[in-house]
């Protein structure tokens, strides 16, 4: 059976008009819904009907509140938050320790080098690229959006230099097996033939009666924009665009011919390709997205060099216990196994949940099935990256930065936005994030992922597996004292209703903070921003308390 454009849209229509006439919220909605969020985005622009987001209000300034001097605080994992906490809490003279289990800080800010090792539970790898300040894998958080500015306000203050990171390039691929007849196709040509399509399908729905329900200037409006939105013709048909690409591309004098479009019916046979259309669009991947230079610990590293006098390394907390309104933490040595112990009023534990889980503690009931709860909803992530002998992604293809989507388990492919034009690179083959195939991953050998990568990655470039080589992989769910690479609320809505609300009040004692207890997961500026709230928490009860004596 053959479905026109107008044809998919027609059951939308039906059941969403009033008394025959077409509101404006049901016309957003229909864009939306045929369009994804970067077509009803527009739509609301033109018709001025998108909020302004919130500011964000800074750094908590501790000291100007009274800071802590006398107040002891715990602080569990040397990640950005516990590192954050660190920074601020001894700036405004708390007495702050910072426990953290690995050798190292950085929680899931990973970078891997030339000699560096990759250790998971049951495999290790030994990295054995170049050496060479270009080529760098970061295995964890890899973008900085221009909004996060906590983070950024971080690296500004902590001198961590930073370059643009390509996360958005309309010359990548998009590909799916059960579209084009599984032909990858470059992202412009999915992307504007989609956007023109759907402009046409919302101009034909402005031919529906709609007298009082859109103003006629309201009509001039959407109708312009549609026009230009979509590239339309005058009879607000959709016959291609130039930026959709070139059959024959322009040079001298000669014009060039542009590609036929794309089918939207066609488009639409890829379950993930509308999605893919409107991914740059998306809040937390619009442009200006940015890296730290040289790869992301980077950040990790400016924080250690002001917090280190705080830190203790190699030490694996192994146990919480109240001591009247504070608690004691118990902790080993890692090296040499001492056991050792130090008595806080507060315990900030920024650590991920299943890890917290496996601490011997005496969190009250709710709180303890909250963490468990919360615990089973991490994303089992996994990257896998490459060194290639030459930059053949911009040689042959030229593609500078950016990523290329698949309908495969591979999902995304990474190119460096760094070393542009050097003779070698490290191409990201492979990041996932959803969780059957993380799990399918995770329990594979490294070499057996790496072999499930390459195949993948012969369907958008045939004779991919000897165009890279020397694999390296990270899954997530396996490296320790982590348990996967964020917690995703969003795959159980009765968790972050239920669940997330029992974790951000204190339980007496004991403050949670990380990734997971923001509404930015998954992005370092949710551990900065979670943390923050606790440490204005902790230092309004410091306060009260204070008053309280005096």
């Amino acid at each position: 059976m053959t479905f026109t454009k107008a044809d998919m849209l027609t059951p939308y229509i039906g059941g969403h008009m009033r008394n025959g006439r077409l509101t404006r919220r049901t016309f957003v909605n229909l864009v939306g819904r045929a369009g994804g969020v970067g077509a009803a985005y527009g739509t609301m622009a033109a018709m001025g009907l998108l909020p302004v987001p919130e500011a964000y209000a800074g750094r908590p300034d501790l000291a100007r509140r009274g800071g802590g001097r006398g107040v002891r605080v715990a602080v569990i994992g040397a990640g950005i938050s516990g590192m954050v906490a660190a920074l601020e809490l001894s700036a405004a003279h708390y007495e702050v320790r910072v426990f953290e289990a690995q050798e190292r800080v950085g929680g899931r800010i990973r970078t891997y080098r030339g000699g560096d090792t990759v250790v998971e539970n049951d495999s290790v790898q030994r990295v054995d690229w170049d050496r060479d300040p270009s080529l760098y894998f970061n295995a964890g958080p890899a973008r900085i959006p221009h909004h996060h500015e906590a983070l950024l306000g971080y690296c500004h203050d902590l001198g961590v230099p930073l370059q643009v990171f390509v996360n958005d390039n309309r010359n990548a691929y998009f590909h799916d097996d059960d579209a084009f007849g599984g032909r990858p196709q470059r992202a412009r040509r999915v992307i504007n033939d989609t956007r023109g399509a759907v402009a046409e399908l919302a101009a034909r729905a402005l031919r529906h009666e709609m007298d009082g329900e859109m103003s006629e200037e309201d009509l001039a409006r959407v109708r312009d924009f549609l026009k230009n939105f979509g590239t339309l013709d005058e009879n607000y048909r959709y016959r291609g665009s130039w930026s959709s690409g070139y059959a024959e591309p322009p040079g001298g004098p000669t014009p060039g011919r542009i590609l036929e479009p794309l089918g939207l019916a066609e488009i639409a046979k890829g379950s993930w390709l509308p999605w893919f259309t409107i991914f740059a669009e998306r809040y937390d991947q619009q442009s200006t997205i940015m890296e730290p230079i040289g790869g992301m610990d980077a950040v990790a590293r400016a924080f250690y060099q002001r917090t280190r006098q705080f830190i203790t390394l190699n030490a694996q907390v192994t146990k919480f216990q109240r001591l009247g309104s504070g608690a004691r933490v118990t902790w080993r040595d890692r090296g040499t196994r001492r056991v050792q112990a130090w008595e806080a009023d507060h315990v900030i534990v920024t650590v991920p949940l299943p890890v917290v889980n496996a601490i011997d503690n005496d969190f009250s009931p709710k709180v303890k099935s909250a963490v468990e709860a919360g615990g089973r909803l991490y994303i089992p992530g996994v990257k896998i990256a490459f060194q290639a002998e030459r930059r053949w992604w911009e040689q042959d293809h030229r593609i500078y930065g950016g990523i290329s989507w698949t309908g495969r388990d591979i999902t995304q492919m990474w190119y460096p936005s760094s070393g542009i034009h050097g003779r070698k690179g490290i191409l990201v083959g492979a990041y996932i994030w959803t969780t059957a195939i993380g799990n399918a991953f995770a329990a594979m050998t490294p070499a057996q992922r790496a072999a499930a990568a390459i195949a993948d990655g012969e369907h958008l470039f045939p004779g991919y597996g000897r165009l890279v080589r020397r694999p390296v992989s990270v899954a997530w769910s396996k490296v320790p004292f982590q348990g996967g690479a964020w917690v995703e609320w969003g795959n159980d809505p009765d968790a972050r209703r239920d669940v997330y609300p029992v974790l951000l009040p204190p339980d007496g004692p004991y403050w949670f903070a990380g990734e997971h207890m923001s509404h930015i997961n998954g992005w370092q500026e949710g551990s900065i921003r979670a943390t923050h709230h606790v440490l204005q928490s902790i230092q309004a009860r410091t306060g009260a308390t204070r008053a309280d004596t005096d």
